[in-house]
């Protein structure tokens, strides 16, 4: 079962290892990144991150939601991880069924505009985001477990004065 779905543009790092997975008591990681699956160097580095005993699956974007729609991880706490909104939209139209996304981190780079200190878009990212909301599904930007989650709408709205 999933536990979690966060779009964090690090994927697999400490936040995510020492404060999610222990914070949800997760079994398993899953990364939908096309980039990072097509890359063994990356992915071997993700996968020798994590404890022992924690199961890591790592795969294309229509692979992970497959995989995710499939019986194979009703035994599993399953954290589902993506790079970036855009491909959130995609399992979404694949049939991911998700009522929230936690939103981790979209760091900035040239190219973004930043909107707060985690959170820094594209024109891709945020026509994204605005879809994911359209679809009735609840956003938060939540950076670790122990902070109070902001509504994505609200930092929109003060930031965008959308």
């Amino acid at each position: 079962m999933i536990i979690l779905v966060r779009i964090d543009d690090r994927l697999i790092h400490g936040q995510v290892v020492e404060g999610w997975v222990n914070f949800l008591k997760a079994t398993c990681i899953l990364v939908a990144d096309d980039k990072v699956a097509a890359n063994p160097l990356q992915r071997s580095i993700m996968e020798i991150s994590v404890p022992e005993g924690l199961k890591v699956v790592i795969g294309k974007v229509e692979e992970i939601c497959e995989k995710v729609r499939s019986p194979s991880l009703d035994a599993e706490r399953a954290i589902l991880l993506f790079s970036n909104p855009v491909d959130v939209v995609r399992c979404l139209k694949a049939g991911l069924s998700c009522p929230k996304i936690n939103l981790g981190g979209l760091h900035f780079v040239p190219g973004k505009r930043k909107i707060m200190d985690v959170l820094a878009v594209n024109d891709a990212d945020l026509e994204a985001l605005q879809d994911i909301l359209r679809q009735g599904v609840k956003v938060e930007i939540q950076t670790v477990p122990t902070e109070k989650p902001r509504p994505l709408e609200k930092a929109f709205k003060v930031c965008l004065g959308a």
